[in-house]
């Protein structure tokens, strides 16, 4: 068992000389530097349900902060998540847990760890209904504590394929775990396991608070006037070889969710900045995630943690939410408040996150905004995917999904945090005023012929204007294919940061895609995103199923993607199936006269005629124009036994 060291670090000298009684002035000596820590991981297996620990009478003692969302009991909360409320009501230990126990280890002993969590493989068929965990530190074992389960992720988490489990624990230093998990069925879930992290220590550890990044300067209302001082990732020890940058941003604030974390509120302040590295370890590999969940970690002494990358200067998408991650961020307090009330710092620190990022994108405060359920793996969501629920701006995780988080005491300090919020936000606008951008919105160039409505290349270059003040420019896209609904404006993703006015882009076949571009000033500072084009690829000569006739399959230099469907007979069809919310269709066809017509169809609905008998002989792009947005089964049909010839087929969304 690999002990996790801890160091004290101190950042002035008194010298007392004794004999003289002379006490000489304090002398500043430098902080220590942050560096890069490579965490420890261990694992318990959870194959079931052990004998001897089935035996013991606090085996299924009923866990503190227990999640009873599940629980027809609590049903009713699920409309008021609709209706805009906190959501969820404090667990009572006597009330019945729901589903049945599938898993219970022994007390088992680990490397020493500040983090814990209990994850298992996606996709699985189990229903998870309680995750306990109790843990052995220096005063000996604790009570059971519930850990909520946390979803997969969707909706532009930045999490696919990995693990499922729970959101993380956190100890003052413990080194043996005892797990118990509860499912629909009383069936393991498959690849069951504790993680726990040692995320080792640094000197730099103990001064971490006091090495975080100053507010910015108040000029010019850039937003960064009231933002509070931030503990970057480098000052908190990341190491970045765990994680990626993942370019999924959102492209406008909505809404700002408070979380809590589990476990221990006894953390010391030199373990905060090991913490949210063990954190940021068991997000990046126990789950599988690309980064940390979280934007933005607080300390229960008020120290603000820089969690996903570039959260400080952008909103990146994180998994702060199952289902609603798009147009939201996470702030997660480090510690457990079901029963235990936050501290008066820890809120404070809170409180001017929201304030600054509310002040900085221009989000309302007060009052309710719709929030759209995007999907989430698993059952986390309190709404249907798709489904519309009006919810708080400023909000808790329970609100909107199945969790205790973050605890019935910071949840009831909600509406206080709202109207601190608000009245700093106020403060902000009557001192420096609304925020302006330092650039201004990018102007595109006219797109070319092959450029819109359809992209006929897989790559090509778009280009824009030079904006005064940009030292670069960062490119967009939101995409989606053609069996697919387009993402909102809410979503989008980093292609290339680039120091001219165009850029080389490529789409896959089949993908409708909007490119967006915004300018970067000297600071970093981002400008309005603008839209460059939106354009649609040809689908796959895969997509285009023969279904009857004899089209066969020719090759030539000259053709598009140098070859094509060809046929001479009547009633030969080449079928798209499952085409979303299409306006045009744009078929790419060989013309010369006396070749065929061909009747367009979607589902069973003619909607036109492409006649490829034309004077002279081209390969020409010929369109047919719905009258309104359709879906369905897209069908080429010939009317004349007569040669046609198709080699590429497009659907303009827009």
């Amino acid at each position: 068992m690999t002990p996790l060291v801890r160091r004290t670090t101190t950042t002035s000298l008194v010298l007392v000389l004794s004999a003289g009684g002379v006490l000489l002035p304090a002398v500043e000596l430098p902080l220590p530097e942050a560096s890069a820590v490579t965490p420890e991981l261990d694992e318990v297996r959870l194959t079931g349900i052990d004998p001897a620990a089935r035996r013991d009478p606090t085996a299924l003692r009923a866990a503190q902060g227990h999640d009873e969302a599940h629980a027809d009991a609590h049903a009713e909360t699920k409309a008021d998540a609709g209706a805009g409320t906190e959501g969820g009501t404090r667990s009572d230990a006597a009330e019945a847990v729901p589903g049945r126990l599938a898993a219970l280890s022994r007390r088992t002993e680990t490397l020493e760890f500040l983090v814990a969590g209990v994850t298992w493989d996606a996709g699985t068929d189990e229903e998870v209904t309680e995750v306990a965990l109790r843990v052995r530190e220096d005063d000996g074992w604790g009570a059971w504590q519930s850990v909520g389960v946390e979803e997969v992720g969707a909706d532009g988490a930045g999490v696919p394929g990995g693990r499922a489990g729970t959101e993380p624990f956190l100890s003052a230093g413990a080194d043996a775990v005892q797990a118990r998990v509860r499912t629909v069925s009383g069936r393991t879930p498959s690849g069951l396991r504790v993680d726990v992290v040692d995320p080792g220590a640094t000197a730099a550890d103990a001064n971490a608070g006091a090495a975080a990044q100053p507010a910015g300067s108040a000029n010019a209302a850039t937003g960064d006037e009231i933002r509070p001082a931030l503990v970057s990732r480098s000052s908190w020890g990341a190491d970045e070889s765990l994680g990626e940058v993942w370019p999924e941003v959102s492209g406008r604030l909505d809404a700002m969710y408070v979380h809590h974390t589990a476990g221990t509120n006894s953390y010391s302040r030199s373990q905060s900045a090991a913490i949210v590295r063990g954190i940021y370890a068991y997000h990046t590999r126990s789950r599988d995630w690309p980064d940390i969940g979280y934007q933005f970690l607080v300390d229960r002494y008020g120290t603000v943690f820089v969690g996903r990358r570039e959260a400080a200067t952008d909103n990146p998408i994180g998994a702060q939410a199952g289902g609603f991650n798009t147009g939201t961020i996470g702030i997660s307090a480090m510690g457990s408040f079901d029963s235990a009330s936050p501290t008066s710092s820890l809120l404070r620190s809170l409180e001017r996150v929201l304030a600054w990022k509310a002040y900085r994108y221009h989000m309302p405060v007060t009052g309710t905004v719709r929030l759209p359920n995007g999907g989430s793996t698993g059952s986390g969501t309190r709404s249907d995917p798709g489904d519309v629920v009006r919810v708080p701006r400023i909000l808790g995780h329970r609100t909107t999904n199945w969790t205790a988080c973050p605890g019935t005491r910071l949840a009831e300090r909600l509406p206080a945090i709202r109207r601190a919020v608000n009245a700093m936000k106020r403060a902000a606008l009557d001192r420096y005023g609304t925020v302006r951008y330092t650039t201004g919105t990018v102007t595109a160039r006219a797109a070319e012929g092959n450029q819109y409505p359809v992209q006929w290349p897989a790559r090509t270059r778009f280009r824009w204007a030079a904006e005064p003040g940009a030292v670069r420019y960062q490119v967009l896209e939101r995409y989606a294919g053609y069996r697919s609904p387009m993402p909102n404006e809410r979503y989008w993703r980093r292609i290339i940061t680039v120091s001219g006015t165009s850029a080389n882009l490529y789409a896959a076949e089949g993908l409708s895609v909007q490119y967006g571009v915004r300018a970067v000033d000297r600071n970093g500072r981002l400008g309005p995103i603008s839209h460059l084009v939106r354009t649609t690829r040809p689908v796959s000569f895969a997509s285009m199923a023969s279904t009857t006739g004899t089209w066969a399959l020719v090759r030539n230099d000259a053709y598009f993607r140098d070859r094509a469907w060809s046929t001479v007979h009547a009633d030969s069809r080449l079928v798209v199936s499952d085409v979303e919310r299409v306006t045009q269709v744009r078929v790419m066809t060989a013309t010369a006269p006396g070749r065929g017509r061909v009747a367009v169809y979607v589902g069973a609905t003619r909607v036109g005629v492409l006649d490829t008998d034309r004077p002279s002989a081209a390969q020409r792009v010929l369109t047919v124009r719905l009258p309104r947005t359709m879906s369905g089964r897209v069908t080429l049909r010939t009317l004349d036994d007569a040669r046609v010839r198709v080699s590429g087929v497009a659907f303009v969304r827009w």
